[in-house]
């Protein structure tokens, strides 16, 4: 006959799921309490810095892909938006305004990111560090 087994594997998967749950609530928090407004914004297209901009000056910048694609990009109310793409999946509009630095905006069809920066400087805590 069998012997009934003593719960400590179930115990000890419990406590390792719920130490992996306690570390990832821990990464959450660190990452919120490091995002913060920015004063610039900085246009990065095909890997090269093609404008930096204040969040304070309101503007309305096309920027177009080397294969006949755009962006209208949206600088208002201190934050900043694409407002128009000729992607077809239209996530960089879908994202919607920030003025967060740990958010920045891409369209990858354009090869176009958008990234809040403080001051000019990018020094944001981000997934990897």
């Amino acid at each position: 006959m069998p012997q009934a087994s003593s719960g400590k594997p179930l115990r000890f998967w419990l406590l390792l799921i719920g130490l992996i749950a306690l570390a990832c609530v821990a990464g959450l928090v660190t990452l919120s309490l490091h995002r913060q407004s920015g004063a610039m914004v900085q246009i990065t297209q095909d890997g090269q810095v093609v404008g930096t901009y204040s969040l304070q000056q309101p503007r309305t910048l096309r920027y177009e892909s080397q294969d006949g694609g755009y962006n209208i990009v949206v600088i208002a109310d201190g934050k900043v938006r694409v407002s128009e793409a000729s992607c077809p999946d239209q996530v960089c509009v879908r994202t919607g305004p920030t003025d967060q630095t740990a958010s920045p905006i891409a369209c990858l069809p354009n090869r176009l990111v958008i990234q809040v920066i403080d001051n000019g400087t990018s020094s944001q805590l981000d997934g990897v560090s």
